[in-house]
């Protein structure tokens, strides 16, 4: 009992384990973790899929023609639009084998970005979220395609018969969007931001992250330099097995 009474005093006045202790309970929380990426992850796929489920059936009247609401006069309108290509309607007559390559690399593409999410280094905050809103928008508008099989073209003459557009901002010089192209477009200007400014690595690290650049900097400096010392010493282990064979070989050469 007093050993461990004197273990806890001890870590008390031990400012590094109190620092190792707070890093510790700081990993294990919901902050340090992956969890909250995920659980960001099914909110907004949630969104998506909710908007596009009530502008399907809103939008649409009797006849199955769809209807048109003014949000922002003259700028934003909501209505329903079915796609069955990629952004802006390009690639909706395009072959079988082309729109079944999109579905197959846009599930490749957000497999990659997961699997760079969960590589990256828990602190660097500012790409994981601009990672999970590119990875959800991604796989909101693939639910889509998958489930009305934009690529058949026996699909093509239903109502419902592609990706679910509800958000009219022609007037602004773009199409008629949805949640999880907004999730998109949001997530990748981040990702330019965190190249930028907002990341370890950045161009021009701000903030906390200026910090986390020269404790990656000061780490590098010192993998150069372990590496170093190795090759150094793998050098003079070879000088000196060379000196030793010498002698044996001047030995052999005088007993032949």
């Amino acid at each position: 009992m007093e050993q461990t009474n004197q273990t806890t005093l001890d870590e008390k006045k031990n400012p590094q384990t109190e620092n190792t202790s707070s890093k510790k309970a700081k990993s294990n929380s919901l902050a340090g973790s992956y969890l909250w990426g995920i659980l960001l992850f099914f909110i907004l796929i949630l969104i998506d899929q909710l908007t596009k489920a009530f502008a399907d059936v809103i939008f649409i009247d009797e006849n199955g023609k769809p209807t048109l609401y003014e949000l922002i006069p003259g700028w934003v309108n909501l209505t329903i639009t079915y796609n069955r290509g990629i952004s802006f309607g390009i690639g909706s007559t395009a072959s079988i084998a082309t729109k079944i390559a999109v579905v197959a690399m846009t599930g490749v593409i957000m497999l990659a970005l997961t699997v760079m999410y969960f590589k990256c280094d828990k602190r660097r905050t500012f790409i994981r979220v601009a990672l999970v809103f590119v990875i959800a928008g991604g796989v909101g508008n693939l639910i889509d395609r998958v489930y009305y099989q934009v690529w058949d073209p026996s699909t093509a003459a239903a109502i419902r018969d592609g990706v679910r557009d509800m958000v009219d901002i022609s007037a602004l010089g773009f199409g008629v969007c949805n949640f999880a192209d907004f999730f998109i477009c949001g997530g990748a200007a981040a990702l330019v931001a965190a190249c930028l400014f907002f990341d370890t690595y950045a161009y021009s690290p701000k903030g906390k992250y200026k910090a986390l650049q020269e404790e990656a900097e000061s780490l590098e400096l010192v993998k150069a330099e372990e590496k170093k010392q190795k090759k150094l010493l793998k050098s003079e282990k070879a000088s000196e097995g060379q000196a030793t064979d010498e002698p044996k070989d001047n030995e052999a050469e005088k007993n032949g």
